[in-house]
């Protein structure tokens, strides 16, 4: 084959693919997961699925996560199937050893967890992006046996900062406080002790391209920015609106600032 002819039939292939490829339509599903960065309520979820039928030494747990204006189903609340209260610290993100599983809920808002049937008391956690963590109480795990509950929940607007170190280059795992403005309370006892700042519920650090997010109502806060190390610290206030169409850049100075509260 001469190469004139061989290119002449590649290039007639080149021309004839999208041709072929433009009667076949590629369908995608859209029930199963939430997109973008946040939990969303909807009014047109498809229904969830039909739990699993218990084993003889479970309980099945169903809870339904509505939004607690309309009712209707929030996908993407993060929640745990709880064998234990957790401390008021660890509400956001709870020790391991009393989770019995979590799950992220779809559209739908259906959130499934298994417990073996023991007898005793279990609650769910809501928790992640968009809410302020919350425990509701869920029932004995009795052997063989269905839970069903609906628990409404409130979104909360979300607060994004990128955090900027002196030379330039983005803050990974920078440390970033967003407490309400207002004095915090004189620690005592255990706390004391411990050396804490009464922060606690309100720090969070930065990812490795220095975003942080934080869950907050409007309102007036005191932030804190410092590097992974806790260096070069930056103090402002803040008024948050409740909206915001991109990160705030924070730049940390060269020096830490003066603790102005």
């Amino acid at each position: 084959m001469s190469p004139r002819l061989f290119s002449a039939l590649l290039l007639g292939a080149l021309v004839a693919l999208p041709a072929c490829s433009a009667g076949k339509k590629k369908t995608t599903e859209l029930s199963a997961t939430v997109t973008g960065s946040g939990p969303q309520v909807s009014d047109s979820a498809p229904p969830p699925p039909n739990p699993p039928v218990p084993a003889a030494n479970q309980t099945v747990y169903v809870a339904h996560i509505v939004d607690s204006v309309s009712g209707n189903p929030i996908g993407g609340a993060h929640c745990y199937l709880m064998r234990a209260v957790p401390d008021p610290e660890y509400m956001r993100v709870p020790a391991r050893r009393d989770v019995v599983s979590e799950y992220t809920t779809p559209l739908h808002g259906q959130f499934i967890g298994t417990a073996d049937a023991d007898n005793k008391m279990k609650w769910i956690l809501v928790s992640g992006r968009g809410f302020d963590p919350f425990i509701t109480e869920a029932g004995v795990s009795a052997p063989g046996q269905t839970v069903e509950l609906t628990i409404r929940a409130t979104i909360i607007p979300v607060c994004e900062f990128i955090v900027i170190q002196p030379d330039g280059d983005r803050a990974d795992n920078a440390i970033v406080t967003m407490a309400p403005d207002v004095d915090q309370p004189k620690l005592e006892g255990k706390m004391a002790s411990r050396g804490t700042s009464g922060n606690i519920g309100t720090t969070e650090r930065a990812d490795d391209f220095g975003l942080v997010a934080f869950n907050r109502r409007p309102g007036s806060y005191r932030l804190t920015f410092s590097d992974r190390k806790g260096r070069y610290r930056h103090y402002e206030k803040f008024e948050w609106t409740g909206k915001q169409d991109k990160p705030i850049k924070v730049q940390l100075p060269p020096k830490s600032e003066s603790k102005p509260w």
